[in-house]
């Protein structure tokens, strides 16, 4: 048992390093987003072969919210998010909504296909080291460097609408 550990603890470890999270912040990139796009409204699922599903509704006419359901949960995570259009770029600002009033914003920039069926989540690198006083030194530093590709992470996030 215990020369079965000495060989998963390592794995683990460097999966947790490997997986990384999308950048966070603080400060969220702007007070409010953009209008609701009904095109994001609805189920969705990973396409990759994960037991996640998630359903996005209205919270406002600004906010989305989302419901994570897991297999292995009891109940769900529940988030809110809203977009920030960077020069035709659209920007996800989500965050978890668990009752505390630090949150954590984290970023990525959302790419939705013509026919709305699609969805593409790249994740802001956590290796962002800046820290932003305001929303507007967030979206300078965002338009500045936001078509370099080692300001996102490698792996991208696809969700097919249910």
């Amino acid at each position: 048992m215990l020369s079965k550990l000495k060989w998963i603890l390592p794995l683990v470890t460097l999966a947790v390093m490997l997986g990384g999270c999308p950048y966070g912040s603080s400060v969220p990139m702007d007070a409010t987003g953009k209008k609701i796009n009904q095109a994001l409204l609805g189920k969705w699922e990973p396409k990759s072969s994960s037991s996640d599903r998630y359903k996005i509704t209205k919270d406002n006419d600004f906010t989305y919210k989302i419901e994570k359901t897991s297999k292995d949960a009891k109940e769900p995570t529940i988030y809110k998010a809203y977009l920030v259009d960077l020069d035709g770029d659209q920007f996800l600002n989500l965050w978890e909504e668990n009752g505390s009033s630090d949150k954590t914003y984290y970023m990525y920039k959302m790419e939705l296909n013509g026919s709305g069926s699609k969805v593409t989540l790249s994740s802001v690198t956590e290796n962002i080291t800046e820290k932003f006083a305001t929303g507007d030194e967030m979206k300078a530093f965002f338009k500045k460097y936001k078509g370099l590709s080692f300001f996102y992470d490698k792996t991208q996030d696809e969700f097919i609408k249910d």
